[in-house]
């Protein structure tokens, strides 16, 4: 009887054991399914987010092209500023240059035509380096990220590069008219007519016009004669 007692407890305990067993699993069952269940949400989340991330793409996208062609029309504008304020500067030097010229070729004895020639000359020069000095300044300006107005700065630049180019003209054409009347006051480059042009409308009484007109004329053919009558009209010129 204890020998039959003995193998149904075991096969009791067995069963039980097997019941317990089936019971923990089945009980784990959720919870080991769980983050498969819980995984389909994070799944749907990820997905998501995998969504949004062509829109942020996309938006960076459409961002990026408008941040960059700004900075791009900033370094635009910055370079023209640059490029006008060099040509304001190399126009400054043209009329600096001019107007030393002009002043070197007239010297003490100029005629006044010539005088005044090489003074617009020089006039025209400084209001060239003036030109140059502003163009300098808003270049400095249009390269500067903090400024709000480098757009400005660029237009003050070109338009300073656009008064210092008409200041070289002007002081290139004086120089020039200071550099002829000089010449044709020499034997080398004596033109009779200019000459006499050149008396006819100076400052000077009528008879010393006469005078230096006669003179004038009647060396044109001597050579030997020819300076010192040059000479004479411009002392007499630059004494009225």
């Amino acid at each position: 009887m204890q020998r039959l007692l003995f193998p149904l407890l075991i096969l009791a305990a067995a069963a039980g054991g097997w019941w317990w067993w089936d019971g923990q699993r089945t009980s784990e069952s959720p919870s080991d399914e769980a983050p498969v269940t819980d995984a389909a949400p994070e799944t749907g989340k990820t997905s998501a987010e995998t969504d949004a991330v062509p829109d942020a793409t996309g938006q960076a996208d459409t961002t990026a092209p408008a941040e960059g062609e700004q900075s791009t029309q900033e370094e635009d504008t910055a370079q023209a500023a640059n490029d006008a304020a060099d040509a304001a500067a190399d126009a400054a030097a043209i009329a600096a240059d001019a107007a030393a010229e002009a002043v070197q070729v007239t010297g003490e004895a100029a005629h006044p035509a010539a005088s005044s020639a090489a003074n617009e000359a020089e006039a025209a020069a400084e209001a060239a380096l003036d030109a140059a000095d502003r163009a300098a300044e808003a270049a400095a300006q249009a390269n500067d990220p903090t400024s709000s107005a480098q757009n400005e700065a660029a237009e003050v630049a070109a338009n300073a590069a656009r008064e210092a180019a008409e200041a070289t003209d002007t002081a290139a054409d004086a120089a020039v008219t200071a550099s002829r009347i000089e010449s044709e006051l020499t034997p080398e480059g004596f033109d009779a007519e200019r000459v006499i042009e050149l008396i006819e409308t100076a400052d000077i009484p009528e008879a010393q016009r006469a005078t230096l007109k006669r003179l004038i004329e009647s060396a044109s053919d001597n050579p030997q004669l020819l300076q010192a009558a040059l000479e004479q009209v411009k002392s007499v010129m630059k004494s009225n």
